[in-house]
């Protein structure tokens, strides 16, 4: 990962991002899967998400990590929500994930906000400790999300921006 090239996400891209994003969560829920505690996303539903996300003027701001020519990670904002990140499993412990979180705190303070807001799945310890250790707060407001043909709860995390 030493060419590491950040761009704007386009439409062409969606599948790719599918791709890894499949991955993650099979990733992350392998045992939940496995026991049928858990179902998978479905894979069509995220794709078109993701395309409609990479429109123009879509309302959603998505910068990517590309190695060689593949997206390897991306996070997504919208307003004082960082909406998405997701690095891809084979790139994952080599510092991506915290360089896009830092990129999406940008946008979103260069969008004018100073409170920043992001929803992590109440089961995803690793990712919540992660969001944790760069300053997020757990608070003790949660929401239930459908999408993809699966529910789930979600813990809202919240930042503030220091201002000099």
């Amino acid at each position: 990962m030493d060419r590491i090239e950040i761009r704007s996400a386009t439409p062409g891209d969606a599948e790719a991002v599918a791709d890894y994003h499949d991955l993650c969560f099979r990733r992350a829920y392998a045992s939940q899967l496995r026991s049928g505690d858990l179902d998978a996303p479905d894979r069509d539903g995220t794709r078109q998400q993701l395309y409609d996300w990479f429109q123009p003027g879509s309302g959603f701001v998505t910068q990517l990590a590309v190695v060689d020519g593949a997206p390897v990670g991306h996070v997504t904002v919208r307003g004082h929500q960082l909406v998405h990140l997701f690095v891809a499993p084979a790139c994952q412990g080599a510092g991506l994930g915290r360089r896009l979180l830092e990129l999406g705190e940008t946008l979103i303070a260069a969008d004018g906000h100073n409170n920043f807001e992001l929803h992590a799945r109440v089961e995803n310890l690793l990712a919540i400790s992660f969001y944790e250790a760069a300053g997020w707060t757990v608070t003790n407001r949660r929401i239930h999300t459908h999408e993809h043909g699966i529910s789930y709860d979600e813990h809202v995390l919240v930042k503030s921006r220091r201002t000099p």
